[in-house]
């Protein structure tokens, strides 16, 4: 029961992180409304660990807890593949930004003064 009770208050405290992120305007709406639903989710699933079970039964899945690895998988894939679409952009933003640097050295000497 304790167990419940610290992932609750951990639940809450990521929560308001997230709403700060989001005030901050370091978080989109879209990923504000992603993040804030998943941990909705999670706080529902420590509150009501039975529900898993249902959800998978009814998916045809064994156990609520395979059910909770697999979606756990697939958000880890997803958010490792959008991390690495942010990456490559931001490679390409970088080059752009040298290469123009190297081909207008006068530009550069002008920002220095």
């Amino acid at each position: 029961m304790f167990i419940k009770y610290l992932l609750i208050l951990l639940i809450i405290l990521i929560i308001s992180r997230v709403v700060l992120r989001f005030r901050e305007k370091s978080l989109s709406g879209l990923e504000f409304i992603f993040w804030l639903v998943f941990w909705v989710a999670a706080g529902v699933v420590a509150l009501q660990p039975d529900w898993t079970g249902i959800i998978a039964e009814r998916l045809g899945i064994g156990r609520g807890a395979d059910l909770v690895v697999y979606l756990s998988l697939v958000a880890i894939f997803y958010l490792l593949f959008r991390i690495q679409i942010r990456q490559k952009k931001t490679e390409r933003e970088i080059t752009r930004v040298v290469r123009k640097i190297a081909l207008n050295p006068d530009e550069k000497n002008r920002d220095e003064n």
